[in-house]
């Protein structure tokens, strides 16, 4: 079977055809290596018989000189031949590695997908192609393994991430690609710092793999059956994680006493990818140290990156702020007329018809000023502070969205949700601090009646 037959059938298997169907274009990584070159050539051979379009982004990392320049000027000609948009940005990653203190790789992938995602989102309907192969995938499997890993880690590389990058080659070892490319005659450069092994992934593909070879000639095909089937299997414990945590983000501390290690520990991973947005930097090593201050039935806290901490109560377990305070009791509603200013909770809230009132004390320095303008003869009613209650909803972008993921999508830490203000009327909440008024109480140009809102907050 020709390698682009292979890789056609396998589109469904890696569950990357779905979402080829239903985009406009496909932006493809391109260095000019064998990979990426190939992974080009196919898409330019699949998708316009699909109505697809194609286009290529190439990162000059500036690290080889004229070598660089030299694999610069190959894609664009490449792209030239073929006929394909071609984007392409200079990135001086040795100074940029040295200013942020990153390594030289994980700076480049840094930049190199942040690059890629600007070209995306100037495109319809786009995805990210990258070229990454069966034998990156076992590498990747190593390298965490070598680390310590759980089984996140050996799921190696996703055929999909974030639902819009994908990976055709996965089903495709690094040999099988250059052997292609040397029968069909088709060139490639070649990155001689490929070659380095000081660097620990090099290391790993020029001697582990090959000795993993020697002793199972399809270890890569065996490493992708083996992260598949831990991939469904992490799919399943994480739904039953997901079912440990409260409607408000926390686990009961009762509750987490006789959970598995394997649901505990992903209940953890949970609430700390809500707070922070990302797990990714969460070792085996803190859920060990988490889940250990929780079984010990001892109030206390654990220190976590991104200036976090898992807090562990008499009556709940929660993630926040490592200078968290304890929760305080919501405050109760207060009115709110024009011309007044009403203290809530740790808020100050102010309210005038005239836009140059409504400016912070000087005698404070605030974290949070948040400011909006209302037309007055929108809202029913009086106008008053609450606190968040049980299935509020908001009216916005002309629906009804559930206030609990706004205030998660605005990012409010979880122990200051109880005490977030919100401005009320009679007909429900009229504006949340951070988002646009309620749809139609909005105080544009056009009102006859404005009046000007300010919240200002000493905590964050």
């Amino acid at each position: 079977m020709k390698l682009f037959d292979k890789i056609e059938k396998n589109l469904a298997n890696l569950k990357i055809l779905p979402i080829l169907e239903d985009c406009g274009t496909v932006l493809c990584a391109l260095s000019g290596g064998a990979d990426s070159t190939i992974l080009l050539l196919f898409l330019h051979q699949y998708l316009p018989t699909r109505g697809i379009r194609l286009a290529a982004a190439h990162l000059n990392h500036c690290i080889r000189g004229e070598e660089a320049d030299g694999d610069e000027a190959f894609c664009r000609s490449l792209c030239e031949e073929l006929e394909i948009p071609f984007y392409c940005r200079r990135a001086d990653i040795p100074a940029l590695a040295k200013d942020t203190g990153q390594g030289l790789e994980e700076c480049a992938r840094s930049v190199r997908y942040a690059f890629l995602e600007e070209i995306r989102s100037s495109l319809q309907d786009s995805v990210i192609a990258t070229a990454h192969n069966a034998t990156d995938h076992l590498e990747t499997v190593l390298f965490h393994l070598a680390r310590g890993t759980g089984a996140k880690g050996l799921c190696g590389i996703s055929p999909m991430r974030d639902g819009y990058i994908i990976r055709p080659l996965l089903c495709c070892t690094s040999q099988e690609i250059r052997t292609y490319a040397a029968e069909e005659g088709i060139p490639y450069v070649t990155d001689r710092t490929n070659d380095d092994t000081t660097y620990t992934r090099n290391y790993i593909r020029k001697n582990m793999i090959p000795a993993m070879q020697k002793i199972n000639p399809r270890c890569e095909e065996a490493a992708l059956r083996m992260s598949a089937s831990l991939a469904d299997d992490l799919a399943c414990l994480e739904s039953a994680a997901s079912q440990l945590l409260s409607p408000e983000g926390f686990i009961q501390r009762d509750a987490a006493l006789d959970v598995p290690s394997a649901l505990l520990s992903r209940g953890i991973l949970a609430m700390y990818r809500n707070y922070t947005g990302s797990a990714d930097n969460l070792s085996q090593v803190h859920l060990s140290d988490c889940m250990s201050l929780i079984r010990s039935g001892k109030t206390g806290r654990i220190s976590l990156p991104g200036q976090s901490a898992l807090f562990a109560d008499e009556n709940c377990i929660r993630i926040s702020a490592e200078t968290d305070i304890p929760k305080s009791a919501a405050p109760a509603p207060v009115p709110l007329s024009v011309e007044s200013t009403v203290a809530f909770g740790p808020y100050l809230i102010k309210m005038s018809k005239s836009q140059s009132n409504i400016v912070p004390p000087a005698q404070n320095i605030y974290n949070l000023a948040i400011y909006s303008t209302l037309d007055f003869d929108k809202i029913n009613g009086s106008i008053f502070i609450r606190t968040r209650e049980a299935g509020d909803v908001y009216y916005t972008g002309g629906m009804h969205k559930k206030l609990k993921k706004l205030l998660g999508a605005l990012r409010i830490p979880l122990h200051l949700r109880d005490t977030f203000p919100l401005l009320c009327d009679s007909e429900g909440i009229v504006w949340v601090p951070g988002l646009r008024p309620r749809d139609g109480c909005g105080g544009d140009a056009s009102a006859e009646n404005p009046v000007y809102i300010g919240v200002w907050c000493a905590e964050t």
